[in-house]
């Protein structure tokens, strides 16, 4: 084989591999975009099965701000007992008069990480869900975590059942 016999060789074996590549790229886009077809058509003929969210499990229900920081104070208490997770503080701030609807704390606890772990989802993720505004988590020695949390809870105002 002489240079140019090995360069068209070369060449050939390049445009070949270029052209297997695209057509492969091509075939997986198509199989995606069939799968998302697919997809939105099965949303959309299922419109009845969509689950209604009740926006007041998202909400403290209270007749004022204290009872408010109330039941934002033992909802925390009672996620930490959860996840075992040592609480030793929780502080309610003062009502902010621009955000009438809005509970803020303070919080800070300890505890291991797999416990820290818990706690936070829990926080987030059962009714009423709490908004981490911020976090801070300090190693307080080789199994423990120290957790400083800022959080917001949504309140709806109305008389106490």
């Amino acid at each position: 084989m002489n240079t140019t016999t090995s360069t068209r060789f070369v060449t050939t074996t390049l445009a070949a591999i270029v052209l297997l590549f695209s057509l492969w790229q091509i075939t997986s886009a198509i199989v995606q975009l069939q799968t998302v077809s697919r997809n939105i058509s099965e949303l959309q003929t299922q419109p009845n099965s969509v689950i209604k969210v009740n926006p007041e499990q998202w909400l403290i229900i209270a007749g004022s701000h204290g009872a408010g920081g109330a039941s934002l104070q033992a909802r925390l208490r009672a996620t930490a007992r959860s996840a075992d997770v040592s609480l030793t503080r929780i502080e309610i701030k003062p009502q902010n008069t621009n955000a009438i609807d809005e509970v803020r704390a303070t919080a800070q606890a300890s505890g291991n990480i797999k416990a820290i772990a818990d706690f936070i989802y829990q926080l987030e993720n059962e009714a009423p869900a709490l908004v981490i505004e911020r976090v801070r988590i300090s190693k307080a020695n080789v199994d423990q975590l120290d957790l400083d949390l800022m959080l917001l809870a949504r309140m709806s105002k109305r008389d106490e059942q």
